[in-house]
């Protein structure tokens, strides 16, 4: 009698531990493994500033100065900003006056893409007016496309899309082209 209450009590346990293990097995549920992998695919941004300037400098020269309303950064290279106003440094030491009430500005590869009612003007003389203008800094490509309106010197040049560089040397018009030299010609 004694050893049977040894083996009761055991068989018992034995039981038990079987009827933990089995609900454990069969009756609970394992979350999935998180996949560290995967990055995360959305467009929010990741920071926004307001009412703020944004100066950019390659070497201990500057390259931009610019104030916008607003500022979203996109990704670490793309930032997209809402009124923007300031001042684009070129190589040859002029300043471009650039004003858009949009755009998006690459910062790894100073390129730029102003919309909406863009003006540029050069301190050494020079005015672009379009609806966009995209410009690869580092390639010194300008493109203007939307009515563009361009005057530099005693020249007057408008097309639905100009291509030329930062300067306003040399230009390749398309569509609706016009150009007249020899006149005083109004920046607006």
């Amino acid at each position: 009698m004694k050893h049977k209450k040894a083996i009761l009590v055991a068989g018992a346990g034995v039981l038990a531990l079987f009827l933990i293990f089995a609900w454990l097995f069969w009756g609970s549920t394992v979350p999935e493994p998180t996949d560290t992998t995967k990055v995360p695919e959305s467009n929010a941004p990741k920071a926004a500033v307001y009412n703020t300037t944004l100066n950019r400098e390659e070497n201990g020269k500057p390259l931009c100065k610019l104030n916008v309303g607003e500022a979203l950064q996109v990704s670490p290279e793309l930032i997209t900003a809402k009124q923007l106003d300031g001042i684009i440094y070129l190589k040859n030491g002029d300043e471009m006056y650039v004003k858009s009430e949009a755009a998006e500005l690459n910062i790894k590869n100073n390129e730029f893409v102003l919309t909406k009612g863009v003006t540029a003007r050069l301190k050494q003389g020079g005015f672009l007016k379009a609806d966009k203008v995209e410009w690869k800094q580092k390639e010194d490509i300008l493109t203007a496309t939307g009515a563009v309106k361009v005057i530099k010197d005693d020249m007057l040049a408008t097309a639905e899309t100009i291509i030329t560089s930062g300067e306003f040397r040399h230009f390749k018009l398309k569509d609706k082209a016009h150009v007249e030299r020899g006149g005083q010609y109004e920046e607006k």
